[in-house]
């Protein structure tokens, strides 16, 4: 599995230095790996053997804890000290509509049933961070109550993939647009 990733990350690389040679648009090194990950994933699983899901699984988790305690322990909270007061009443504020939005918007668009509500807190995850903030919370909330395979195949592919191609295109458009203004 370990190698598996590996290739993925290596191909991905290369993939991505293609693309860019070939558009002029330079993906995230990560992207095209992601992108070479759905392939492999997709296309190699033979019809008699099974995807070494449980390690995949185990791999996936080590690799969530050290990216989440890594970024936890960058972080410089007393550079932020004169902005706690403003900084608590947004977060709070974004909170307060998040669940709003997610309970009367996102649930129900998503059929209010056991994997709407394993991606509702993906995506309460999502919008409180990053994708790695999404997997946590469908994580604690399939520990606790049962796998979401639904959840955890649209999650990472609209948080992790479909998002940063968006970006790239967005961004790429908007820097000239506001370089003018600069």
């Amino acid at each position: 599995m370990v190698c598996i990733i590996a290739f993925c990350m290596c191909s991905g690389y290369v993939l991505g230095g293609a693309f860019t040679a070939l558009t002029g648009v330079t993906l995230p090194w990560f992207v095209s790996s992601m992108f070479m990950a759905a392939v492999m994933r997709n296309t190699t699983e033979l019809p008699d053997e099974d995807f070494p899901d449980d390690e995949a699984d185990k791999i996936g988790n080590v690799c969530l804890c050290g990216f989440l305690s890594m970024a936890m322990m960058s972080l410089k909270i007393w550079d932020l000290a004169e902005l706690a007061g403003p900084l608590v009443v947004a977060l709070a504020l974004q909170t307060i509509l998040l669940m709003v939005f997610s309970l009367f918007v996102v649930f129900p668009r998503l059929g209010r049933d056991y994997d709407a509500a394993v991606m509702t807190a993906g995506f309460i995850g999502f919008s409180m961070g990053a994708t790695s903030n999404a997997m946590a919370n469908m994580q604690a909330v399939s520990n606790k109550y049962g796998p979401s395979p639904t959840a955890f195949l649209v999650i990472p592919l609209v948080g992790g993939m479909a998002i940063d191609f968006v970006n790239i295109f967005v961004v790429s458009a908007l820097i000239p647009v506001l370089g003018a203004f600069a």
